[in-house]
């Protein structure tokens, strides 16, 4: 009995602390524990479906901002090649020719007739040729296409006289006075004449050894004298010249000049000066107080004659220099910084079509880049069209 007795306390005890769980209970906990996964898994699904939707809505957001910012850079790309573009065609002065110079056909016209000119202009608005012709004092104004030319100054013969030039060696025009600026070289003096009549002739620097003349964009003028060996420049509206190149003896320093001849001045009024004897070229930036040698000066020798160094120039709106050198029969180019001349053009003794010129004086561009050649030994002026292939 006792036996049995602590057999069942015995199972009553265990009954205590194992309760057995009923079947409703079971199942109650395993759908909980279903529901619990259920849950788990539904807000893993809602996480992982919010952050698909947000780089399906981000993507192409980020491929539209990476597309906008390719466009800005390829905008900002093509307005800087713009910019550049613009840089280039105002600095360097993009060619008609498509290049940093100019170039020519080499089949030139007769534009005009004429002997011993020294100095030439040509006059884009009125279509003219204006030709310092030296051994006859006079100018001689020469319309586009025509057969012959106009006396519009001097042809009084030689003299002092107002009405009167003596070897005019060079010529400019004041286009918005309508005047010719006339270096009358064997009168020591620059004077100018009235394109409407010729009646008034009026001195406008006396007393000076002049070579070259020019005038800028302001109506200022500009004179090469070869007593000083300066450049000087006359301000509209004033008296008194002043030494804008030169002026410190002749020599060969960047400071000096030697016997300066033509001229020429820039829309940023930098002013070229050639050199007559040795076919220096030096460029005074404006205000400077000394040049830049564009063209290297030749070496002297004194068994050539003057005339072998160069005797003409002209610039093209790139900077480039043109210098023709007489007896060398030859046109050459010369670039800022460059070591030696380019050769260009070269005169021939053969007949057309080879023959070119002969002996090249002074030259000079129209706005088209046409260039123009004093041909003195063969007494006419040869007209080279530029060339835009």
């Amino acid at each position: 009995m006792n036996d049995k007795k602590q057999n069942n306390d015995d199972f009553h005890s265990i009954n205590v602390e194992i309760t057995p769980t009923s079947t409703d209970q079971s199942r109650i906990s395993f759908i909980n524990i279903i529901k619990r996964k259920k849950f788990i898994w539904i807000t893993i699904g809602a996480v992982v479906t919010l952050i698909i939707l947000s780089i399906s809505i981000s993507l192409p957001i980020v491929m539209k901002k990476k597309k906008n910012v390719s466009q800005i850079t390829t905008i900002a790309t093509t307005t800087e090649t713009t910019a550049a573009a613009i840089t280039t065609e105002e600095l360097s002065f993009t060619s008609m020719s498509n290049n940093n110079y100019l170039k020519w056909k080499l089949n030139s016209s007769t534009v005009a007739w004429t002997r011993t000119a020294l100095g030439i202009h040509i006059d884009d608005e009125k279509q003219m040729i204006y030709i310092a012709a030296y051994g006859s004092d006079r100018i001689v104004g020469w319309k586009f296409g025509e057969k012959s030319g106009e006396i519009v100054a001097g042809g009084n013969g030689p003299g002092n006289d107002l009405n009167q030039l003596k070897n005019p060696s060079d010529i400019t025009v004041d286009k918005k006075h309508d005047l010719l600026i006339i270096c009358d070289q064997g009168n020591e003096r620059v004077v100018q004449w009235s394109l409407q009549n010729q009646t008034d002739p009026k001195i406008i620097i006396d007393k000076i050894k002049c070579n070259g003349v020019t005038i800028d964009n302001n109506g200022d003028i500009y004179v090469s004298e070869g007593e000083n060996h300066t450049v000087i420049q006359l301000k509209k509206g004033e008296e008194e010249a002043t030494i804008v190149a030169g002026g410190n003896e002749c020599g060969y320093e960047p400071n000096q000049l030697n016997n300066p001849t033509y001229i020429f001045v820039d829309e940023h009024y930098s002013i070229y000066v050639s050199d007559h004897e040795y076919g220096r070229v030096t460029k005074w930036i404006k205000n400077a107080k000394e040049g830049i040698i564009v063209a290297k000066e030749q070496i002297p020798d004194p068994y050539k004659p003057p005339e072998f160094y160069p005797s003409g120039m002209a610039v093209d709106h790139f900077g480039n220099v043109y210098v023709s050198e007489l007896s060398n029969r030859q046109i050459k180019r010369w670039s800022e910084g460059s070591k030696e001349g380019y050769t260009v053009m070269e005169g021939q003794y053969d007949e057309p079509p080879l023959y070119l010129f002969n002996m090249p004086g002074a030259i000079s561009l129209d706005r088209d880049g046409n260039l123009y050649i004093i041909d003195t030994q063969d007494d006419r002026i040869r007209k080279f069209d530029v060339d835009v292939n």
